[in-house]
């Protein structure tokens, strides 16, 4: 459900992103720190990548069926088929950093649900999350999912309506925070870690975080 949450609120971004300009006098650009980059946010949350690759995929696999009606079910039914032929081009999808973004531990663990029979509700659900990555009528998946446009407005934009009050750290560490208190160890993640309402409203983080080499997220002011 959490996740579910935030990919809802990357949707919104998405589409504030869309209807919306950075420049100086945008309140969303304003908003961020003066040392926000959104392509360094984006390498420490690949999440939102992940969200927005998959969402063009489903955009262009929709115009897809739009372009060929009843036919496409079919077309897309043997694509799915010629897109898990290949496993080990699926799994390297799945694995790349700048496409799906997993471990390969994760993978692992994913796949053998295909190994089951195919009447598998566990089989059908994996293929259903892989095919995220597939688009139809496409013979290199990969090179395609790698071109994806970075719509860096909208990653920003989530920082503003979602990462910035859920304690997101949006940068690096620098080697003088080192050892500036841990956010795990800060009051505030124990009020969001557990549902609590106060007053009846969200409880949001006021701070700012960095995350050091060893992925620990770091308060900075």
């Amino acid at each position: 459900m959490k996740k579910l949450h935030q990919y809802m609120m990357i949707l919104v971004a998405g589409i504030l992103g869309a209807c919306s300009s950075m420049s100086a006098t945008d309140p969303y650009a304003e908003a961020l720190p003066a040392d926000f980059d959104p392509a360094v946010y984006m390498a420490l949350h690949p999440e939102l990548r992940v969200r927005q690759i998959k969402d063009f995929v489903a955009d262009y696999n929709s115009q897809v069926k739009t372009n060929l009606g009843s036919g496409y079910t079919a077309a897309k039914n043997a694509d799915d088929d010629a897109f898990f032929a290949d496993m080990n081009a699926v799994m390297a999808i799945y694995t790349h950093p700048q496409i799906g973004a997993h471990s390969a531990e994760e993978w692992t663990a994913l796949s053998a649900d295909l190994a089951l029979p195919d009447s598998s509700s566990a089989k059908k659900k994996t293929r259903n999350v892989l095919a995220e990555y597939n688009f139809v009528g496409v013979a290199d998946d990969a090179t395609m999912l790698l071109a994806v446009p970075v719509d860096y407005q909208a990653i920003s934009q989530q920082y503003n309506v979602f990462g910035k009050d859920h304690g997101w750290a949006y940068r690096v560490c620098l080697p003088e925070e080192a050892n500036n208190t841990p956010r795990s160890m800060l009051p505030i993640a124990q009020e969001q870690s557990v549902i609590k309402e106060v007053d009846g409203a969200f409880v949001a983080d006021p701070g700012y975080y960095c995350r050091d080499a060893a992925g620990i997220d770091r308060l900075i002011r």
